[in-house]
């Protein structure tokens, strides 16, 4: 969640920052040469029989985080609908007219960010403006001088100047397309660095596909850099290893079976550190032309003339008022439903080299994740480390070697990991020692590791163990987009008790921690088994779909047991209705040690009720939010052209909670005993009523416990997790 202010920062940068250097050849062939040059002289001038077009454009926008494991998460999503009109002069206009949003937390609407839209709306030209400012040709920056608030703009694969630039290679053919009675073979040609780039240049490194026959363009994929600069703006962020990247991919489609123009595109900004290793930040634009009416050549053009060109026009992006933006409902897509079927994996392959999986190996000093760097707790008090990776690349293809270690100060002890991973195709191989401090609360949500922000701030509602480990693991990738993960562990560990060595919140505030629960110690041998769907999907996040996850476990020697837990995901939107839900089930051993038994309470899915107060060899948790989005106040607003509140967007929402537990032997009644718990003898369920703002981030309302007499309360909820 760190990174998410750090991708605004990295998005000011404009583009990732590449060295000189490079292969001196322009073109692999002669016969790629030829292909160029004739899809660049194509390139350069609107086709004759396009005189412009108007299409109506729907948007989702959505800022999240892809975290080391590769699950993704969204804390917000807008859907916005616009029109675009273009000319074949460059006259281009964006003009929004309906948006919805849902948000975790409140923020800002990103329709600040744009002061000249963000659709691209043809790809002809000697240049591509990022984030997508201005259309320009070769005399853009003779007539000018570039501002600071000015975008960026790349050079153009197919430009007049492209051989002071780029080396192509490909050539090959791909596909095969059948459309309008015509079979189109298009062929790939990779775009990469010569040498001797002038430096601050800003250029595109991916790919182009091209219509063999007609040499124009169908896809452009890549990503945006500086060659050698510019300085950038935010330098201490570079020092500490801030990284920005911006991946745009431009799918064309034929029209009238004589030219090629937008059908889809899609624009992300990637935000990453080396304290967070593989994780990154994530802005995206994922845009769908939903129609298109082509239009004559405005009156005052001579088309084919000298004249005839493209020049610099303003983008004017215009949002329309609130009243247009309220009554607003012709929408095609479900809010969410865009960017559900997306990754930001989908982009590695044409990723810069500090992201690649070929190349020479490549060190560096870095962790998984932030709290490898640094975290608080009341056991370890501050945690400190550094971590560091060796990917052996084309050495040896898909080996990594990655280790950290740190120290907790108010413990004193050390604590780390080393790993050893190969990845071969859609496995994933792993050896793994460790001394990690675990937690034993059940049915958190995925992306819960602990919270350094609640014990400075007095609140560490958590439990924890000591635990060493050596594990051997093998993760099989199933299903065509490798949404379905299978996981087997063989290893061994040992459990260790841990107390509290940080008394207090280091601020001073709230009251003493409360002691660490009881573990029970012991070495065992452990074997694991997960099959997991759709691993990103969660109640406590926004993106759409299904997820479900088993796993068992089972462990021999001192400690003896076995557990298995359940889970089912579900979040839709219909319309102005939005559900979440998520079932947990989970048994173990009535012998198993307190650490393997489930406890639930007001931190553990059941407000209104004490911390951990119920606890059992067999437990359930059920939640569930569904709420209404009001037909008004759903516009975002205007504070500055640059900044934007987020909308009222008010709506009524139901939740409900319900849990269950149960100890069902003695022996397992004595183990919740001890803990200080009890099983709950029946559900214990609370629901609410409250009316929710900001996409649904806030909500003010009453909550009542069903399952017994008690009163109505009033409360103030934050996020979308009932």
């Amino acid at each position: 969640m760190l990174l998410l202010p750090a991708l605004l920062l990295a998005l000011s940068l404009g583009a990732d920052t590449v060295t000189q250097g490079g292969d001196p050849t322009t073109y692999a062939s002669p016969a790629l040469r030829a292909l160029i040059a004739e899809a660049a002289e194509i390139n350069r001038r609107v086709p004759a029989g396009l005189g412009g077009y108007r299409a109506r454009l729907e948007s989702e926008i959505s800022i999240g985080n892809r975290r080391s494991e590769g699950q993704e998460m969204s804390v917000s999503l807008e859907q916005v609908a616009s029109t675009l009109t273009w000319d074949r002069t460059g006259e281009y206009e964006q003009v929004v007219n309906g948006y919805r949003s849902q948000a975790i937390g409140a923020a800002f609407s990103s329709l600040g960010f744009f002061s000249s839209g963000w659709a691209i709306p043809s790809l002809y030209g000697n240049r591509i403006a990022l984030l997508f400012g201005r259309d320009t040709t070769e005399s853009a920056r003779r007539q000018r001088r570039r501002r600071a608030t000015d975008p960026l703009y790349a050079v153009h694969p197919l430009a007049t100047d492209r051989e002071r630039f780029y080396r192509y290679s490909g050539g090959d053919t791909i596909v095969t397309m059948r459309t309008g009675g015509r079979e189109i073979p298009i062929v790939r040609v990779l775009v990469s660095l010569r040498e001797d780039v002038p430096v601050k240049s800003v250029v595109f490194l991916g790919e182009i596909d091209l219509d063999a026959q007609r040499r124009h363009i169908v896809r452009l994929r890549g990503y945006f850099a500086v060659v050698g600069g510019p300085k950038p703006r935010f330098d201490i962020l570079k020092e500490a290893g801030l990284q920005g990247i911006a991946f745009v991919e431009a799918v064309n489609a034929e029209a009238e079976g004589e030219f090629w123009l937008p059908a889809h595109q899609r624009f992300e900004a990637h935000a990453t550190s080396n304290t967070v290793g593989d994780s990154r930040a994530v802005f995206r634009i994922l845009t769908r032309f939903v129609d298109r009416e082509l239009r004559p050549a405005p009156p005052e053009v001579d088309v084919g003339s000298g004249g005839d060109t493209l020049t610099i026009h303003p983008f004017r992006f215009v949002v329309a008022p609130s009243d247009t933006i309220n009554a607003f409902t012709d929408w095609t897509r479900e809010l969410g439903a865009m960017t559900a079927e997306v990754s930001a994996e989908d982009f590695n392959d044409v990723a810069p080299d500090r992201w690649s999986t070929v190349g020479p190996p490549r060190f560096s000093i870095e962790t998984e994740r932030l709290s490898d760097v640094f975290r608080m707790d009341r056991v370890q008090g501050a945690y400190t480390g550094i971590g560091a990776v060796l990917r052996y690349r084309d050495a040896v293809p898909g080996l990594a070697v990655r280790g950290a270690v740190g120290w907790s100060w108010y413990e004193r002890t050390p604590r780390g990991r080393a790993v050893v991973e190969y990845r071969k195709d859609r496995n994933l191989y792993a050896l793994r020692a460790q001394r990690s401090l675990d937690l034993t609360n059940d049915f958190r949500n995925p992306f819960d590791s602990g919270s350094t922000l609640g014990a400075l701030l007095g609140r560490d509602n958590y439990d924890y163990l000591d635990r060493r480990s050596f594990t051997a693991s093998w993760l099989r990738f199933l299903g065509q987009r490798q949404r379905t993960q299978m996981r087997v562990e063989l290893g061994y560990a040992a459990d260790h008790d841990v107390q509290v060595n940080m008394p207090r919140s280091p601020l001073g505030l709230r009251e003493d921690f409360r002691p660490n629960r009881p573990v029970r110690e012991g070495s065992y041998g452990r074997s694991a088994f997960t099959l997991e769907y759709r691993p990103d999907v969660s109640l406590e996040f926004l993106r759409s779909g299904i997820g479900a996850r088993f796993y068992y476990e089972r462990a021999d020697g001192g400690l003896d047991y076995q557990r298995a837990e359940a889970r089912l995901t579900v979040r839709t939107n219909r319309g102005p209705f939005a559900l979440g839900a998520r079932l947990d089930l989970g048994a173990t051993d009535p012998g198993a040690p307190p650490q393997q038994l489930f406890e639930l309470g007001r931190n553990q899915n059941l407000p209104g009720y004490e911390y951990k107060e119920f606890a059992g060899d067999q437990a359930a948790v059920f939640r569930a939010l569904a709420f209404w989005r009001l037909p008004f106040l759903g516009a975002p607003i205007r504070l500055t052209n640059r900044f934007w509140l987020p909308p009222v967007a008010p709506a009524l929402a139901f939740a409900v909670q319900s849990g269950w537990s149960r100890a069902s032997t003695p022996e397992a009644l004595a183990t919740v005993t001890a803990l200080g718990s009890v099983p709950t003898g029946h559900p214990r369920t609370t629901v609410s009523l409250t009316m929710r703002f900001i996409g649904g981030a806030i909500g003010l309302g009453l909550a009542k416990p069903v399952d017994s007499p008690a009163p109505v309360r009033f409360i103030v909820e934050f996020g979308q997790r009932p």
